[in-house]
């Protein structure tokens, strides 16, 4: 038996539906994901970000998980940038298949390319994923609070 590996490439306009999809389900009731034109202009915006990448995982043609990678300048650690992960989602039929592993693995890659010193990743509690990111070698050794400003 042969095993494939998900084939995860860097997201562009054209992925906005499956992106929107996906985020969707990230989201929480209240936290709605803007549609259309909005939410083009919003996906355009991140792309033209430097050090911004988005990662999707493709399966039977449509994107059923995805990471976001921003790359940041930083003054410490020899001047060597920071690195934070986001948006980490697979659409739920999809789950257990290697697909969040394998966009985060783009991601991780893509840090350590550029000599990040760091790396930091950013999810909700409410998901429930702190197995899957530990199993991924993430650690609590930093505090991490959040503050909404709704």
């Amino acid at each position: 038996m042969t095993i494939t590996m998900p084939r995860v490439r860097e997201l562009s306009r054209y992925d906005f539906p499956d992106l929107h999809a996906l985020l969707s389900v990230l989201s929480r009731d209240d936290d709605d994901v803007p549609e259309g034109a909005e939410g083009e202009a919003i996906l355009y915006e991140i792309l033209a970000m430097p050090g911004t990448s988005l990662f999707g995982a493709e399966c039977e043609g449509r994107i059923v998980a995805t990471a976001m990678l921003s790359i940041l300048p930083n003054l410490t650690f020899g001047g060597r940038p920071l690195a934070r992960i986001e948006n980490v989602v697979t659409l739920p039929e999809y789950r257990g298949r290697g697909f969040a592993r394998a966009v985060m693995g783009a991601a991780v890659e893509r840090a350590k390319a550029k000599n990040c010193a760091d790396i930091s990743l950013l999810s909700p509690r409410h998901l429930e994923a702190e197995g899957f990111y530990r199993k991924l070698g993430f650690k609590d050794d930093t505090i991490g609070l959040h503050l909404s400003i709704r």
